[in-house]
């Protein structure tokens, strides 16, 4: 954005330029995208922060980080909107005329957007890696792998934010200036290089943390929507990959007007940044979803087990090797034992649940076919009730 002010304080008070072109104007573009990705960014993070404070009262780790990126989200946005009000989106020329000191207001908001912007991209990653972490504990290679992420993205936030901050000599001609060549570091090199990087962290991550949510035992419409919320980091992806292409092809552009032809590299920018605060928010959601929206992502299951188990399932649960036993046939609890056993009225009772190791059509027998079933004690039951033991394995985590 540096050539916007070479371009304003040029000599133009003998050339005349027609009001039509002058009054030209991609503002509007420029506002509309920025608002519609923060404004569902924002509504899924505060989602999972309702989620979280509420509904499960469990606030972790990756929910400070996450709460640290918004914010820097937020920072990044609020620097689109004082570019636009001062000029970005315009002719430069038409700027300068109706304020001089529009263009380096405009360049101070660059300048503090560039910084923000490394941080916004790689916090929210990085709650990402904090939730699978913890979710993935027991994989072993998973948890290197994800590891190695976290060290990445730690070299994408501090070495590129001084390299950036500290990019002339003094700062201050940066938007004084027009961050003169003479005094600043050449700023394409580092600028694709941590694009690049930031693209290679949201492909490794969809490709790490895929296949393990493929092999969840989850309820089929969760395990889909959870599919579709990491598939979303291709957008991401898309997003940072127009953002390289259009800023690197813009600067070598004749007659290159930054102000008007690099308006979409806004837009691209805060979709990358928001689209990974969404991936970063969704998994956490489902407890304030259900709550409003009951018939969504699957809560008629949850519904069926809280008649079961006598409690509500507050989030998608999710895990590998945790494992834990319960009873979970039937609608009374006779004991808590580790062999468990429930009885039911009929043979063909209220069954609302059936979990892994049970058999259905054990289930569907009729009481005459079984007048007396043993219990885990070897003892027989009488009067009409039935009694089935089970040993049920569920391998769970909740988000």
């Amino acid at each position: 954005m540096g050539l916007i002010h070479h371009v304003a304080r040029q000599d133009h008070g003998n050339q005349e330029f027609p009001p039509s072109f002058l009054a030209q104007s991609r503002q509007p573009q420029m506002i509309i995208g920025n608002i519609v990705v923060q404004a569902v960014g924002s509504l899924f993070f505060f989602a999972r922060a309702y989620s979280r404070v509420a509904i499960i009262k469990a606030w972790r780790g990756e929910d400070y980080i996450l709460m640290l990126a918004w914010v820097f989200c937020t920072g990044y946005s609020v620097c689109q909107y004082g570019q636009i009000d001062n000029g970005a989106g315009r002719h430069a020329i038409a700027t300068s005329m109706e304020n001089p000191q529009a263009p380096i207001t405009s360049q101070k908001y660059a300048y503090a957007a560039q910084i923000i912007l490394l941080p916004a991209l790689a916090l929210s990653k990085l709650s990402i890696c904090l939730t699978y972490l913890r979710i993935f504990y027991t994989d072993k290679r998973g948890r290197y792998m994800i590891q190695a992420l976290m060290v990445l993205l730690f070299l994408l936030i501090v070495p590129f934010m001084f390299e950036v901050a500290f990019q002339c000599r003094p700062i201050h001609v940066y938007w004084t200036e027009g961050r003169p060549a003479a005094k600043c570091l050449q700023d394409l090199p580092g600028f694709l290089l941590s694009g690049s990087l930031n693209i290679v962290v949201d492909v490794a991550l969809m490709a790490i943390v895929l296949p393990r949510v493929l092999e969840l035992q989850l309820h089929q419409r969760q395990k889909w929507a959870l599919t579709g919320i990491v598939l979303l980091g291709s957008l991401a992806v898309v997003a940072g990959i127009v953002r390289m292409v259009r800023v690197s092809g813009s600067i070598t552009m004749p007659n290159f007007e930054p102000s008007w032809d690099s308006y979409d590299v806004s837009i691209w920018t805060s979709t990358e940044i928001y689209v990974s605060l969404l991936c970063a928010s969704a998994p956490g959601v489902k407890p304030a979803v259900v709550k409003i929206l009951p018939k969504l992502l699957g809560s008629s299951f949850s519904r069926s087990r809280t008649q079961t188990a006598g409690r509500t399932s507050t989030g998608i649960e999710l895990g590998l090797r945790s494992k834990w036993k319960r009873t979970t046939i039937g609608s009374t609890r006779i004991n808590n034992r580790r062999l468990s056993e429930t009885g039911l009225t009929t043979a063909d009772g209220p069954y609302t649940e059936v979990g892994s190791g049970v058999s259905a059509r054990s289930l569907s027998r009729k009481s005459e076919d079984r007048p007396t079933t043993a219990t885990s004690e070897g003892k027989s039951s009488h009067g009409g009730h039935i009694y089935k033991t089970s040993e049920i394995s569920i391998q769970t985590h909740a988000i």
